[in-house]
Order: structure tokens, then sequence, then C-alpha cells
């Protein structure tokens, strides 16, 4: 799996923090960031499809 580098402000990383670990939703940061990216990219799918940006073909 590719490994990526990213700058995150503080108060983001203290907040995501809250959700990670033993007593948190997620096992480790690394899980709590795909979880996150992969709900974003679902409503940024889910946004296109009803301005009808689209295309069928590409997602079959």
């Amino acid at each position: 799996m590719p490994k990526v580098s990213v700058e995150i402000p503080q108060e983001l990383l203290d907040d995501l923090d809250e959700h990670v670990g033993d007593k948190g939703k997620f096992v480790n940061r690394s899980d709590a960031i795909r979880a996150s990216i992969r709900k974003t990219l679902d409503t940024l799918d889910e946004i296109d499809e009803r301005h009808g940006r689209v295309d069928l073909k590409e997602t079959d």
C-alpha cells in the first residue's frame, strides 16, 4: 500500500486522536484517515451524480 505524507494542523490531529485507540472508533490514525477519505469520495460521487457529471460508461 502506498504511503502518503501530509501536513495536518494540530487542531485537526487532536480531534482525530479523540476517535482513535481502545476507546475510539478507529484502531489507528491511518484507519481513521482512510475512512474519512472514502466517505468524502462517496459524498463527492453523490454530488456529481446529482449534477449529472457522472459518465455511466466510466463507472461500469
